[in-house]
């Protein structure tokens, strides 16, 4: 049985707690991220290089990662400060580009 434990609909973020026939309690958390893909192609088009040179703006938007896919990365890779090389790869690899903000390798 299916029962809906939260729901967050500015994130579109679900967990659904499901008791399975054995006795046991499976914690699912979903969540659509179909409108952050599309902001994140129409910024990657925006993206223009070198428009930070010459600028006080040192710092710059690479990525925009879902709270559930950035929630399994730090269970996988660990947090961006301890394992940076990890995580430039996993933003690096074609099959992530979507969650990419900007144009280039990091």
């Amino acid at each position: 049985m299916k029962r809906i434990l939260y729901t967050d609909p500015h994130t579109a973020k679900e967990v659904v707690m499901d008791q399975q026939s054995d006795g046991t309690d499976v914690i699912e958390t979903t969540q659509r991220f179909d409108g952050l893909i599309k902001i994140n192609k129409q910024m990657n088009n925006d993206y223009r290089a070198n428009a930070t040179v010459n600028t006080q703006r040192h710092v710059q938007h690479v990525a925009e990662i879902p709270n559930v896919v950035y929630n399994h990365l730090l269970e996988t890779l660990g947090p961006p400060a301890q394992n940076p090389k990890g995580w430039k790869a996993w933003l690096n690899n074609s099959e992530n580009r979507d969650f990419r903000t900007g144009g280039g390798n990091i």
